[in-house]
């Protein structure tokens, strides 16, 4: 019996694309016929008809600029047709097959009389901040047109509707005459800036960045709240980010860090190495592919070996979640789609799933499929997903 969900995603992916090998044809034959369930579920996802519905739904709607990337690529393909027909399949079908596969608590249910009781477009985020001059200048950066602003100590900025450029004139700045800029994302939002020093950070939504126009002295600081992935430029001074009471200090890497009111705290090193400091004196260095965690309420320090992609991959247009919470997906979810979440049973949040969707993409077929599985009903109200039992 085959108890591999992601590997059996990936059979029904090769099935799509008639690349099955013999010995796979054999294992999905396995796994559709150990239950009516399974049958049912895979004829629902490979029939025809279905097929021509989820690309009628996936052609509604613009491709936004991660997306757009990976089109590119396809048509780059010599089998540039059947890639195309995968990538809509593995947005909307295929890959969300794993939340399907991977409840682990409750039993599976026919999918025959699944229904979505009110449908609404729930739309993706976009590029749009608001940035705080030292001034108190305030600037609504997803109206702005291109331009150049310049502040007191002569840094230039570069704005646009989609990032921030600072690019400082090589004059040295004294410590008490610094000038500070903030970002804020709102929910629904994104967007990314170049610091004076050329680190690279791509603020996610309902996130905020207070950082000096220019660094000077013997070290870079900022301060986040919320979620930003740093590609830090190396350089002879270390480089500090300061958030909810913890300290991350860097000479030059690449690492995400999500902190949330509310929520655990989370430092993911994707290369280089970082050094964690909290209020309370403790230390932990990371090496690549680790991951410190601080749970809400104690200021402990926990490592972990991660896939850092689960934990990055928010930068690319994509969002990933592995064998999490419902809780935990719906609350990343409900940052960037902007919408209210309301479970009629507490116990609905420790459902656990696996999915991997495109960001820029309405959110509907991925609740459809949610729904699917069997153990979740849900009805959208506007802007508002309520979450019950599937009786």
């Amino acid at each position: 019996m085959l108890k591999q969900p992601f590997h059996i995603a990936e059979l029904i992916a090769r099935y799509l694309t008639e690349t099955l090998t013999e010995q796979e044809k054999c294992k999905l034959e396995e796994w559709i016929n150990e239950s009516p369930e399974n049958k049912a579920l895979f004829h629902n996802l490979c029939n025809s008809e279905q097929q021509r519905l989820h690309n009628q739904k996936s052609n509604q709607y613009s491709n936004r600029q991660g997306w757009e990337e990976v089109n590119r690529k396809i048509q780059r393909s010599k089998r540039k047709h059947y890639l195309l027909q995968v990538s809509r399949y593995a947005a909307l079908i295929v890959l969300p097959l794993m939340v399907a596969l991977l409840v682990a608590k409750w039993p599976s249910k026919s999918i025959d009389h699944v229904v979505v009781e009110a449908r609404s477009t729930i739309v993706p985020g976009e590029k749009r901040a608001k940035l705080t001059l030292d001034d108190g200048a305030v600037i609504d950066l997803k109206s702005a047109e291109e331009t150049l602003v310049k502040e007191k100590d002569g840094t230039a900025i570069r704005i646009d509707s989609t990032s921030l450029s600072y690019e400082a004139k090589g004059r040295k700045v004294p410590a008490d005459k610094i000038s500070y800029n903030k970002i804020e994302i709102p929910r629904g939002g994104e967007y990314s800036l170049v610091l004076s020093d050329g680190t690279k950070v791509y603020l996610n939504a309902m996130s905020t960045l207070r950082f000096p126009v220019q660094f000077c002295g013997n070290k870079r600081e900022v301060e986040l709240v919320g979620e930003a992935l740093f590609e830090v430029k190396k350089g002879s001074t270390p480089f500090i980010v300061k958030t909810n009471g913890t300290l991350v200090e860097v000479l030059g890497t690449t690492f995400n860090i999500s902190s949330y009111e509310g929520e655990e705290y989370k430092a993911t090193l994707v290369k280089g190495s970082v050094k964690i400091h909290t209020a309370q004196g403790e230390s932990q260095l990371l090496e690549p592919s680790q991951q410190a965690c601080i749970e809400t309420g104690n200021r402990k320090i926990k490592v972990r070996h991660v896939d850092t992609s689960l934990y990055t991959s928010w930068v690319d247009g994509k969002i990933h979640f592995k064998d999490q919470s419902l809780e935990q997906i719906m609350k990343g979810l409900s940052r960037w789609y902007d919408m209210k979440i309301i479970y009629k049973d507490e116990r609905l949040k420790q459902l656990r799933f696996g999915c991997n969707i495109n960001r820029y993409k309405e959110i509907t077929p991925f609740l459809e499929l949610l729904e699917r599985t069997g153990n979740v009903k849900i009805t959208i109200n506007e802007k508002t997903i309520i979450f019950d039992h599937s009786y």
